[in-house]
């Protein structure tokens, strides 16, 4: 949650005129998904409804 407030502000200041901050948050690196591309969107689906399973019960 606080990485969306913090992307928010970032972007937010970046256009505002004030990209340090921005630029050195788009230098992080991601860590690619361990599945790779195939097993991206199956292993998408199962955990959603993984967690609609839950809210229902």
């Amino acid at each position: 949650m606080t990485a969306t407030g913090l992307g928010g502000r970032l972007v937010a200041e970046a256009i505002a005129g004030q990209a340090e901050r921005f630029d050195v948050f788009a230098r992080l690196k991601h860590t690619p998904f361990p599945g790779g591309r195939w097993l991206r969107m199956p292993g998408l689906v199962l955990g959603m409804a993984y967690y609609r399973l839950r809210d229902l019960l």
